[in-house]
């Protein structure tokens, strides 16, 4: 499950290495192929940014059923959303990087994040008021894994901001190399 975490990871810093905001993040859009690796798929909120920080092409509302990976910066109820503007609030790399953090917490659990409210309105609620999930237990998610889950989870624009794309594949490198005794870079 590590390395899936790493091939997501690594996707995501590729994307937007290439100016692209994949916009709709979740669990069921992180598909293991034949060879077992992971890939991030369902391109239909990606967004690709001009060097002026806007954005140049987008498709679609945010998709039905990803409520739960999906940043509170995006439900945004002041910025009325209409016909000529359906993506009111725009994706970011730091929105993604929000949902990353959510897809680790399904993979480290094996649940999506608020597993525990059956309505989509009690998981809006929530996120809305920037009510994080809960911490599972630790024999699912370790001290390390649940403060940097936390760290994705930052409210944008409060206190430290969420990590970067070289640090998440950072933090999974090296989660792999505990995991798996993989040999730390430098050494022989």
């Amino acid at each position: 499950m590590s390395k899936w975490r790493g091939d997501a990871a690594a996707g995501l810093q590729y994307l937007h290495s290439r100016s692209v905001v994949h916009g709709d993040l979740s669990g069921s859009n992180v598909l293991i192929g034949d060879n077992g690796r992971a890939c991030i798929s369902d391109f239909g909120l990606s967004m690709l940014l001009t060097q002026l920080g806007g954005s140049t092409y987008a498709t679609s509302r945010q998709g039905e059923g990803t409520l739960r990976w999906v940043a509170p910066e995006l439900h945004d109820p002041e910025v009325p959303a209409d016909e000529e503007n359906p993506l009111s609030v725009l994706p970011t790399p730091q929105s993604d990087v929000y949902s990353f953090g959510m897809i680790m917490l399904q993979v480290l659990t094996g649940r999506v994040p608020y597993n525990y409210y059956i309505r989509d309105s009690q998981v809006l609620s929530a996120i809305l008021k920037r009510i994080i999930p809960q911490r599972p237990n630790r024999g699912l998610v370790n001290d390390r894994q649940w403060a940097f889950m936390q760290r994705c989870w930052m409210p944008v624009g409060v206190g430290e901001p969420r990590p970067g794309d070289d640090e998440i594949v950072e933090f999974v490198r090296q989660e792999l190399v505990e995991l798996e005794g993989l040999p730390r870079e430098g050494s022989h």
